[in-house]
């Protein structure tokens, strides 16, 4: 058996000699054969060199992927999962918080499940601008992707390699992935782990990711219950606006020819809106449904520039 650690980068020079060395480690200690990849996500400090330099030393088992520009965690973990030849595939992120001494734990657990994550019970970040947003957003994720997982963002996580073979993520899909796979059938659990505290470099995590990750968690739970027939979501939706409309209509013409009632402009306006709403949705249903029937493109949402190791310098 052999494990394949996936691991993105972006600005990390300070961290990734010790984190690599740290995991080397652990890993060897399990006594099984594996290999390491960093994924280098537009770096623009020195973290590039300071991994080839890792390979100028000659060190084996050992590989970098360098994109051309950053395009985020989601497709460095796509093209981690895509590269991997491993049976196990061990994720973490490349600041040195999630710790490589807890990866047995996780692999022991995965005897009965097809996926492990990690859960920082006792997480070691910003309060305010990490935790309370982390709490109310995995609230929501248990709530709408009914999955009972505390820590949906935890990069430290092990799967078996048929959960991520062929899986392809889209921006910001990493924190939901474990919600994707539990919708694709696989077994998904969580372990609680040990969280450090960043000690060099600074964290990627601002106000914007906070909105963008919010809005991305109501995006997943519509694709994976209307993507493949979203006519459905829109004729209810088109239904109700008819439904709407028509009572509206006739509450103006009983007002109006049984009451002898003047006719109320402002509520004739909206019946008229409203009317109109339902038909758009009907529309929409129908060209959802002409997108979703037409084959999806299999370029990558990401691209490399090289791939470094050991036998290619």
């Amino acid at each position: 058996m052999m494990y394949s650690v996936i691991i993105p980068v972006f600005n990390e020079e300070e961290n990734v000699m010790p984190l690599y060395k740290e995991l080397k480690e652990v890993l060897s200690n399990l006594s099984k054969e594996f290999e390491i990849i960093f994924i280098d996500d537009g770096s623009t400090d020195d973290s590039l060199s300071k991994l080839l330099s890792m390979i100028e030393q000659g060190e084996k088992n050992f590989q970098v992927i360098q994109f051309r520009k950053r395009f985020g965690k989601s497709s460095a973990l796509t093209a981690g999962f895509q590269n991997a030849k491993g049976e196990i595939i061990i994720t973490l992120d490349g600041d040195g918080q999630d710790d490589p001494h807890n990866i047995p734990l996780l692999i022991k657990e995965l005897n009965d499940y097809d996926v492990v994550c990690g859960w920082r019970y006792k997480r070691k970040d910003s309060f305010f601008l990490k935790k309370i947003p982390s709490i109310i957003y995995n609230f929501l994720n248990r709530k709408l992707n009914c999955i009972k997982i505390h820590d949906s963002n935890c990069t430290l996580r092990v799967y078996r390699r048929e959960a991520v073979k062929d899986i392809i993520l889209l921006t910001g899909d990493h924190r939901y992935l474990p919600a994707i796979l539990q919708h694709r059938g696989f077994n998904v659990t969580e372990v609680k782990v040990n969280h450090r505290p960043r000690l060099k470099g600074k964290s990627k995590y601002g106000l914007r990711r906070i909105f963008v990750g919010f809005a991305d968690l109501f995006t997943v739970r519509f694709l994976h219950t209307q993507a493949y027939r979203p006519m459905r979501f829109f004729f209810k939706m088109g239904i109700l606006s008819t439904i709407i409309a028509l009572g509206l209509g006739i509450y103006l013409l009983v007002m109006k020819y049984a009451y002898s009632q003047n006719m109320n402009i402002g509520l004739l306006l909206l019946t008229i809106l409203v009317g109109l709403g339902g038909v758009q949705f009907f529309i929409m249903g129908l060209l959802a449904e002409l997108i979703v029937h037409r084959r999806i493109s299999e370029t990558n949402l990401y691209s490399i520039k090289k791939i470094y190791n050991y036998e290619k310098k």
